[in-house]
């Protein structure tokens, strides 16, 4: 993977990487807005970045707060999310000696610059619902016309039936049909 050299995201931590444990130094974070390829806006990116010393490494603590724009399921209309990043990633001084450790560090690149890019698009995905909602009391679409709900009242009835139950409804219905015709 190559490194864009001007990428904001890219931090030099070999001043740092070279103290004694416990040393720390924090970078803080202020875009209007980053693209993420090939898929996430982020906007208001705010927080620090904390870069401890371990006596392995360093470690990188992200504390950050983003808005991306999202689709609601229900009503259809984009809205504003706010994302809560949080992140703890070692970057070790050494490559790992077990090849069979399931945790696997990600090693201090030798030039000292760590590239957070990854990193902070990995955990704003992860903190992105999956279930998208502009608010709780969304109301989403009418089934019959379309129409979005938390603007307007279409004057549809909506039913609450299982479609599961649907087929028992419909011959109830029959059954009620039937019942008139014999009157």
């Amino acid at each position: 993977m190559t490194l864009k050299k001007n990428n904001p995201l890219r931090l030099d931590v070999s001043h740092v990487a070279r103290q004694s444990p416990g040393t720390y130094r924090t970078f803080d974070l202020h875009f209007p807005s980053l693209h993420f390829e090939p898929d996430l806006d982020l906007h208001d990116l705010e927080g620090e970045i904390t870069i401890s010393v371990t006596d392995d490494g360093v470690a990188a603590e992200g504390q950050l707060s983003a808005k991306t724009e999202l689709e609601c399921t229900r009503c259809l209309e984009p809205y504003q999310q706010t994302l809560d990043i949080h992140f703890t990633e070692i970057f070790s001084f050494s490559p790992s000696q077990d090849e069979e450790d399931d945790h696997k560090e990600q090693q201090l690149p030798p030039d000292g610059y760590i590239d957070l890019e990854p990193l902070i698009r990995e955990y704003a995905l992860l903190d992105i619902p999956i279930k998208h909602l502009c608010s709780e009391g969304c109301k989403g679409l009418c089934s019959v016309c379309g129409a979005n709900l938390n603007h307007e009242d279409c004057g549809h009835r909506q039913e609450d039936i299982d479609p599961r139950m649907a087929k028992l409804k419909q011959l109830l219905d029959e059954e009620e049909m039937e019942e008139l015709g014999r009157e």
